[in-house]
């Protein structure tokens, strides 16, 4: 049997001829413009394949047309982008230090400046959350009004509070009112304590337990001996209003009597100050006593 004939060698592939860009010999064509197009694919596709792209991309840009460049904004793709995102911030108001947050136009209803410690904690979290210097002060002023809202409601309550304790004091004190709370009041300032003490405490404990509490007081310290009372009835020893006009015109109608407080008497005028005190009900100002225990 004959050999086979063999299969004849395959010719060789031929290279691929180059393919000229599209742009080659375009007149006007330079690197930036030969840059531009490889970066966005362009440089290995054919002239028709350019042309469709390009359009679709000045489409897409056709929405901004009209807007100038310095009013887009470039929103970075990674979240950690800390330069590119603060560039952002920057863009859309937001100052580059916290010291720049001016809240100086921001006041209470009282008309009263904002507190040093509240402003620093405001500036830190404003910065924090990137905000612009008008939302800032915006932020501020509604918390300002918060706190205004929140201290009127607070005030409210607490004088509905102290005229319902002040009710309950007057029906468990009765007649004796006034002079007791002479005898209280006058505690307090022989104490030498501030009212705003005093007030603390009516907070804490509440009025009427305060007021009984310095009423207890000024009859131990003696404070209570120019209000008390002789007169049937008056289970206490204190003088109620009524027997404080008495006495006061008893007083003025005894011409020693009151010659000597007219010249000066100090317990005489002390006296007609606590009696003065319950028919008026209002407390002695701690100054006036004060000046007639040191006279002589």
């Amino acid at each position: 049997m004959p050999d086979p004939i063999p299969a004849p060698t395959p010719a060789p592939t031929p290279a691929p001829t180059p393919t000229t860009p599209w742009y080659q010999g375009v007149d006007g064509v330079d690197s930036e413009m030969v840059g531009h197009w490889t970066n966005a694919g362009w440089h290995t596709k054919s002239a028709p394949e350019v042309a469709r792209e390009a359009t679709k991309a000045w489409k897409a840009a056709e929405a901004f047309r009209g807007v100038p460049a310095d009013q887009l904004l470039r929103i970075p793709k990674d979240a950690s982008d800390e330069a590119g995102w603060n560039a952002v911030y920057s863009r859309l108001g937001a100052p580059k230090d916290a010291k720049e947050y001016d809240f100086s136009s921001v006041k209470f209803a009282d008309g009263s400046a904002l507190e040093g410690g509240f402003v620093e904690q405001m500036r830190s979290k404003a910065f924090g959350l990137h905000l612009s210097k008008d939302a800032a002060v915006s932020m501020a002023q509604e918390f300002a009004k918060y706190l205004d809202s929140a201290e009127t409601t607070e005030k409210t309550e607490l004088a509905g509070k102290l005229a319902a304790e002040k009710s309950a004091l007057a029906k468990n004190w009765g007649p004796n009112f006034e002079a007791n709370k002479f005898v209280a009041t006058r505690a307090v300032q022989a104490l030498g304590l501030d009212p705003e003490i005093v007030n603390t405490l009516e907070g804490v404990v509440g009025y009427a337990k305060v007021m009984e509490m310095f009423r207890s007081i000024g009859e131990r310290i003696g404070e209570h001996k120019f209000v008390t009372g002789q007169q049937p009835g008056n289970t206490n020893g204190v003088m109620t209003r009524d027997q404080a006009v008495a006495r006061k015109q008893d007083l003025m109608s005894d011409t020693v009597w009151a010659k000597s407080y007219m010249e000066g008497d100090k317990a005489k005028q002390r006296e007609m100050l606590a009696l003065s005190s319950i028919i008026s009900g209002i407390a002695v100002p701690p100054e006036l006593m004060e000046f007639v225990n040191q006279r002589r």
